[in-house]
């Protein structure tokens, strides 16, 4: 990350991700990515299993590396899948680019030509240190990307400290603009819900992760809270049967790779839950997105940014720089992004050297402990 970044689990100062490369007979190259950690060693013992199938076979390839029960007693079923969605993720990239075409075409055709981003705003180490310093840099960033949307970190501060910095977002940026925030489970119920109460009133409608547990953040919709609420947790029965959360916030890996992803999102829709897709990736999950939501109607609310608090990426396209919060749908074949091998080198020299997610060493007070409010 240009800066470490402070949230309720501690500091972050990067995040580690699997780059996935899968070459066909003919020396087609697709490339994927699973921003999970690394999972490297599960990757390459799935790689062996599918030596041999058509590029075409993405029943016959899951079936080969995913537990069709979706867990298992004797692996990690969840990075199981994390991986294979990795792997898929190359193979249709793979085909797309044997076909000539942009990734979209074999999704079923552009519904759209640009794609929604939020602005991105936490305090953060050397940065925005303070409260007025995060709407500083906000109303910077309305100013100089005609920033429409912005979302960011709750839980750090006091809440009435908080509660204060959103209220100067609000009048600074405008009503509507702070569209989202983000708690990551930093409340106790009773917080929540005088959290949720005075975000109302200021004109915010959602939160994400408020508690802990999806079961307690059910307590605040049966309270009558009005906030909307997102979640990582990828339980869409939940959603059904409790009417919380009301979005999802994931990546395609999450789900198992793009076509579990279309499952997902259109079972979504038929229920009326919203769904985006979150940041802190290399630049090949994030083209995905834009490929995806590029064919998907019901994709219309604006993923997840943090493309400029990101110092490196692995792609030779560069950093992702949305103008009035939109960035446009690669035309090249595939997912329209290739590898930079010599940032390739580099990032995998930083994750040796540094370890995965690393946090920022001078900054003991937020260093690896959770604090909930």
């Amino acid at each position: 990350m240009v800066a470490p970044y402070r949230f309720s689990f501690g500091t972050l100062a990067s995040f580690t991700t699997t780059v996935v490369e899968v070459v066909d007979s003919d020396g087609v190259v697709g490339i994927g990515e699973t921003p999970h950690g690394d999972l490297s060693s599960l990757i390459e013992a799935m790689g062996e299993r599918l030596r041999g199938l058509p590029v075409d076979a993405l029943n016959a390839a899951e079936d080969r590396c995913v537990a069709r029960t979706g867990f298992s007693l004797w692996a990690d079923a969840a990075a199981e899948r994390r991986a294979f969605g990795g792997i898929e993720l190359a193979l249709w990239d793979l085909r797309a680019r044997r076909a000539g075409v942009p990734l979209v075409d074999l999704l079923g055709g552009r519904v759209r030509d640009t794609v929604a981003f939020t602005e991105y705003f936490a305090p953060r180490v050397g940065r925005e240190e303070t409260p007025a310093q995060v709407v500083d840099a906000c109303v910077r960033a309305a100013a100089d990307h005609d920033a429409p949307w912005f979302e960011g970190k709750l839980g750090v501060f006091d809440v009435e400290t908080e509660m204060r910095m959103v209220a100067d977002l609000v009048r600074e940026l405008g009503p509507g603009r702070v569209l989202r925030l983000d708690a990551n489970g930093a409340y106790t119920v009773p917080t929540a819900r005088q959290v949720c109460h005075r975000l109302t009133d200021l004109g915010v409608g959602w939160l994400e992760d408020p508690c802990r547990t999806l079961d307690e953040t059910a307590r605040l919709r049966a309270d009558g809270v009005a906030t909307s609420f997102s979640t990582h947790e990828a339980d869409l029965a939940r959603a059904a049967r409790t009417g919380v959360p009301d979005a999802f916030c994931l990546d395609l890996t999450e789900l198992g790779g793009v076509r579990r992803s279309q499952d997902f999102l259109r079972a979504c829709a038929a229920l009326g839950v919203d769904f985006w897709c979150y940041s802190g990736d290399a630049g090949i999950m994030t083209a995905a997105y834009l490929h995806l939501t590029a064919s998907e109607p019901s994709m219309i609310r604006p993923h997840q940014s943090l493309f400029r608090f990101t110092a490196d990426l692995v792609i030779e396209q560069g950093p992702y720089a949305p103008r009035g919060g939109l960035l446009g749908v690669p035309d090249g074949p595939g997912l329209g992004v290739t590898i930079d091998r010599a940032a390739l080198a580099r990032l995998h020299e930083r994750f040796l050297h540094e370890g995965g997610m690393a946090a920022d060493g001078d900054d003991a007070a937020y260093r690896g402990g959770f604090r909930q409010q």
